[in-house]
C-alpha cells in the first residue's frame, strides 16, 4: 500500500481511486442506515436543521428562493441566519430534486468523502506515504465529526478546513496561482454554508500558516527572483488577496448576517444570554484523550460530571459534544512515537534537517494543534473575546478541530516512521491491524459520546402524512401554534410559535423580555410541569393567554387535554400523530386545541371585543418572500398584520407603495382606507441585493481570471 511521491503517475491515479473508495465504504460502516434510507434523530435534528431544511425544499418545490421563513415565531430572514445555506450549489440541487431526507443524507455523506480525499491530499502534501495519509484522514475525518453528527455545520463546514489547507500548500510548493484561484472558490462555498466559526477557524489556520512559511523562508536566507519584494508579495499578499476574493464571493450570504447581527440577541440588551465561552472543554475533560474507557463507559452521565469539574474550572456551561476531543489510542501513540523520531533526545537537539522547508509544515501544524487545545479549555476566552471573531461565536472546544488534524498528521508520520526499515510482510500486517483497530475504537466512541443516532425509518419520510396538519391546513385563516419543542411543528409545512424561539442568531424582539411569553413565578418550571402531569391537563394565566392571543395563535398543541371547564380552550383533536409522535418519541396521545377569541393573522386594530369586526379580509397569497391580502371597509381603518415587523419588507396598496409601521413593538400596520383594495407586502433585503451584485461580479472576475490561468497552462503543457 505504501507510495512513494516519485511513484509513475498511472500508478499513482489508481491510488487515488483505491482511496476514494475506501472514503466511500468507511462511511457506509459508520453511516449504514443513511445509505439504506434512513435517517438521524436526536440532537438539534428535529429541533433546528430539519424544520430548516423542509421549509427550505417546499419553497424550492414550489420555484422559490426563499429568503424569508415565515413559520417559525412571526418569521426571520432565513438567508441572514445562514444555517439553511439558501445558496449553497449542492443544497439548491439536491433539496430541489429529491425529497428532504435524501438530500440531507447526501449532503452528509458526500461532505465525510471530501473531508476524507481532502485530508488524505494534506498528508501526501506533507511527505506522507498512502497508507498513513489514509490513517491520517480516519483520525480526522471519523475523531473529529461522527460525535457532532447532530450539529449538520460541522461536517458540512468543517470538510473545507483540509481542502482550503492542501490548496494553499500546493500554491507555496509549486508557485501556480491557478490553487489561490481554488482556494478562494473553496472558502466561498465554506461560507455559503453558513454558520461561520469553522470558516473562521479555516482562514485563522490559513492566515498563520501564510505568515510562518513567510517569515521561516525569510529567516532561511534564501536567494529568489525579485528579492524580499517578490517574496513578500508572492507569499502573502497573493493569499490574502484569495481569501479577500473567497470572502467577496460568499456576499450575497455574508452582508445579509452580518445586517441581521445589529438587530439580533448578540448586540442588543438581551445578548446577556450569548456566553461566547460555552462550550468549553473542562481541562480536567482533556484526560478523555488517553483514558476514554473512563468518561465514555457512562456516557449517559457526562453532561452531568462536566458541570461538576473543579480544576480550572470555568463559570460557564458545556456539553459532552462540544468538549469532545479525541484522536485514538494508537493514533495518539503513533503521533508521540512520531515527535520523539522528529527530535532527537539523545543529542537533546532538533534533527539537522527538521528545519527545512519540507518539515515546517509538521511543526505550524504542531503550533496550530496546540493553541486550539489551549483555546479549546475556554481559558483564554475571556481575553480573546474581545479580538475581531472570537467573540462572535460560542464553543471554543470546536477549536480542538485544528488539534485534530494536527495529531492527525503527526499519527500518520509516525506510522511512516514506524514502518521504515519493516519488512513489507510486517508492514501490511501492521497496517492494516492499526487501521481497523482505529476504525473500531472511533466507531465504538461515536455511538457512545453524540446527542443523535441513525434510525432505519426517520419521521420526516412521513411529515405529510401529519394528522395535525392535515387539521391545520385547512383552518380558514393561516394558522400558527404554540407548541412545546421549538420548530418541530414547522416541519409540516404551518406557522408554530414556542418560548422561547430557537434560532442562532434571531431578532432582537424574539429575546426582549416585555415581547416574550409570560411567565407566572409561580406557574413555571418544573412545578407548572408537575402541577400539569398531577391534573393531567394544561394551564395557562391571564397574562399567557393575552399574549397568545394578541400573537394571533390559534390552537395550542400540548401533551395533555385542556379542562373540561376550560372557556379559553375547545379540544379538536386527540391522538397519535404519524410524524409529531415518532419525532418526539412519545407513545402517548398528542391534544390540538382551538384557542377562542384569539385575534386573526391580518386584522384591524379596534379597542373593543376583536369578535366584533368589521370589514372583510382574505388572503390570496401566503408565500416566504410576499403575501397579498384582498381588504375591504367602510371606513379608513388601521390593518395589523402579526407577523414581524421588518424594515425590509415593504408594502403597496393597490400596486403603491405605503408606509408600514410597527405595532405593540413586534408587529406591522398599515392605513387602508375606505373601499375595497388590494394589499400587498413584498421582502426586499437590501443587504442580500448588494451582497449579490457584488457576489456576481467577483464571480464574473474570478471565472475570467480561472479561464484565462487555465488556457496559460493547457497552451505551455
Amino acid at each position: 500500500m505504501n507510495m512513494s511521491p516519485a511513484e509513475p503517475d498511472g500508478k499513482r491515479y489508481q491510488h487515488w481511486l483505491l482511496f476514494l473508495l475506501l472514503a466511500i465504504g468507511l462511511t457506509m460502516w459508520f453511516w449504514l442506515d443513511l445509505w439504506l434510507g434512513g435517517g438521524l434523530i436526536g440532537g438539534d435534528i428535529y429541533t433546528y436543521f430539519m424544520p430548516q431544511k423542509s421549509f427550505y425544499a417546499d419553497s424550492l418545490h414550489s420555484g422559490v428562493i426563499p429568503q424569508w421563513n415565515p413559520l417559525v415565531g412571526h418569521g426571520y430572514p432565513v438567508i441572514a441566519e445562514s444555517q439553511t445555506g439558501v445558496f449553497y450549489p449542492a443544497n439548491l440541487l439536491l433539496y430541489w430534486l429529491c425529497d428532504v431526507n435524501t438530500a440531507y443524507n447526501v449532503i452528509h455523506l458526500m461532505h465525510y468523502v471530501l473531508a476524507f480525499m481532502a485530508t488524505l491530499a494534506v498528508a501526501r502534501e506533507l511527505g506522507l506515504s498512502f497508507s498513513a495519509g489514509a490513517l491520517a484522514a480516519v483520525v480526522f475525518v471519523y475523531g473529529w465529526f461522527p460525535p457532532r453528527c447532530c450539529l449538520e455545520w460541522a461536517i458540512t463546514t468543517g470538510a473545507y478546513l483540509p481542502l482550503c489547507l492542501w490548496l494553499l500548500i500546493r500554491f507555496q510548493k509549486t508557485g501556480e496561482l491557478l490553487w489561490l484561484w481554488g482556494l478562494s472558490g473553496a472558502l466561498a462555498l465554506q461560507l455559503l454554508l453558513g454558520h461561520y466559526n469553522l470558516a473562521f477557524i479555516t482562514q485563522l489556520a490559513l492566515a498563520t500558516w501564510v505568515a510562518i512559511s513567510f517569515f521561516t523562508e525569510v529567516a532561511s536566507k534564501k536567494r529568489t527572483p525579485g528579492g524580499f519584494p517578490s517574496l513578500l508579495v508572492r507569499k502573502t499578499i497573493f493569499p490574502g488577496v484569495a481569501i479577500a476574493c473567497g470572502l467577496l464571493l460568499a456576499s450575497m450570504q455574508l452582508l445579509p448576517t452580518w445586517t441581521m447581527k445589529q438587530n439580533s440577541q448578540r448586540e442588543t440588551n438581551s445578548s446577556a444570554e450569548f456566553d461566547p465561552g460555552y462550550g468549553h472543554i473542562p481541562p480536567e475533560y482533556l484526560s478523555q484523550i488517553f483514558l476514554p474507557w473512563y468518561w465514555y463507559a457512562d456516557a449517559d452521565q457526562l453532561d452531568s460530571r462536566l458541570g461538576h469539574m473543579k480544576l480550572l474550572a470555568s463559570r460557564t456551561g458545556t456539553n459532552k459534544v462540544e468538549a469532545h476531543l479525541y484522536f485514538g489510542i494508537i493514533p495518539l501513540l503513533l503521533a508521540i512515537y512520531g515527535s520523539m523520531k522528529f527530535v532527537d533526545f539523545r543529542k537533546k537537539k532538533m534533527e539537522k534537517d527538521c528545519l527545512s522547508s519540507d518539515r515546517t509544515p509538521l511543526l505550524i501544524l504542531a503550533g496550530l494543534g496546540l493553541f486550539g487545545v489551549v483555546y479549546a479549555t475556554g481559558l483564554l476566552v475571556p481575553m480573546m473575546q474581545y479580538l475581531p471573531g472570537f467573540g462572535f461565536f460560542r464553543g471554543p472546544g470546536r477549536y480542538g478541530i485544528l488539534t485534530t488534524l494536527a495529531v492527525a498528521m503527526w499519527a500518520g508520520y509516525g506510522l511512516d516512521q514506524l514502518l521504515k526499515k519493516r519488512a513489507l510482510r510486517w508492514q501490511r500486517i501492521v497496517l492494516w491491524l492499526v487501521f481497523i483497530a482505529t476504525v473500531f475504537d472511533l466507531s465504538w466512541v461515536s455511538q457512545r459520546v453524540t446527542y443523535a443516532f441513525m434510525v432505519p425509518k426517520t419521521p420526516i419520510v412521513v411529515r405529510k402524512k401529519s394528522k395535525v396538519r392535515a387539521i391545520l391546513i385547512n383552518h380558514p385563516d393561516p394558522a400558527r401554534v404554540f407548541a412545546p419543542g421549538p420548530n418541530l411543528v414547522t416541519t409540516i409545512g404551518v406557522t408554530a410559535t414556542s418560548n422561547p424561539i430557537y434560532l442562532g442568531i434571531g431578532p432582537a424582539e424574539y429575546f426582549e423580555p416585555a415581547l416574550m411569553y409570560p411567565s407566572d413565578k409561580e406557574q413555571t418550571g418544573e412545578k407548572q410541569v408537575n402541577e400539569e402531569e398531577q391534573s393531567g391537563t394544561i394551564h395557562f394565566t391571564s397574562a399567557q393567554l393575552k399574549w397568545l392571543r394578541q400573537a394571533a395563535v390559534t390552537h395550542i398543541l400540548s401533551f395533555h387535554p385542556p379542562a373540561a371547564d376550560d372557556a379559553d380552550l375547545k379540544l379538536v383533536w386527540a391522538g397519535f400523530d404519524e410524524f409529531l409522535n415518532r419525532a418526539w418519541g412519545r407513545q402517548e396521545p398528542l391534544y390540538l386545541s382551538e384557542l377562542l377569541n384569539s385575534h386573526r393573522r391580518a386584522d384591524w386594530e379596534t379597542e373593543q371585543d376583536h369578535a366584533t369586526r368589521e370589514g372583510e379580509i382574505r388572503w390570496l397569497e401566503y408565500a416566504p418572500n410576499h403575501l397579498v391580502l384582498e381588504v375591504e371597509s367602510a371606513s379608513n381603518r388601521k390593518l395589523i398584520l402579526r407577523d414581524l415587523y421588518d424594515q425590509e419588507w415593504y408594502a403597496f396598496l393597490d400596486g403603491t407603495p405605503i408606509e408600514s409601521e410597527r405595532y405593540a413593538g413586534m408587529f406591522r400596520a398599515v392605513s387602508v382606507p375606505q373601499g375595497k383594495h388590494l394589499l400587498r407586502w413584498e421582502y426586499h433585503s437590501h443587504s442580500f441585493k448588494l451582497g449579490k451584485w457584488i457576489s456576481i461580479a467577483t464571480l464574473t472576475i474570478w471565472l475570467l481570471l480561472g479561464a484565462r490561468r487555465i488556457s496559460r497552462i493547457l497552451r505551455r503543457n
